[in-house]
This record gives C-alpha cells, sequence and structure tokens, in this order.
C-alpha cells in the first residue's frame, strides 16, 4: 500500500490501512486509517499527514 509514516502520537513506524471519504459541508474529505507498531490507531485526513491523495473519488449516484 503506502510507504510507512511516522505515528501521530509516538513517532514509531506506522501503516496505512485503509483509505476513505467522508461527507462535509465543503464536499467529501479524504481520511486514512493507521496503525503504529506500538499499537495506536488514527484516521487522521490525508491534508493533515500531507500525503498524495487518492487518483479517483468515488461520486454518488443519482437517483431521478
Amino acid at each position: 500500500m503506502d510507504e510507512p509514516i511516522p505515528c501521530p502520537q509516538c513517532g514509531a513506524p506506522a501503516q496505512i490501512t485503509e483509505r476513505f471519504w467522508l461527507a462535509s459541508t465543503d464536499g467529501p474529505v479524504e481520511h486514512v486509517k493507521t496503525g503504529c507498531e506500538r499499537g495506536h490507531w488514527f484516521t487522521p485526513t490525508v491534508d493533515s499527514l500531507h500525503l498524495q491523495p487518492a487518483t479517483t473519488v468515488a461520486s454518488p449516484a443519482l437517483v431521478p
């Protein structure tokens, strides 16, 4: 998946295990789920970690 990043809490190597989008008033915001070798788990935004965003964004289907 992605390259290891430092854990936001302890600085240990952490892996991104999932990428997903959550709705906001300004539109969808990409988040990642990270887990470090010391057991810390976070779901920060991609922007807060200065990561590259995913190349595609799933758009919701419009129902007539």
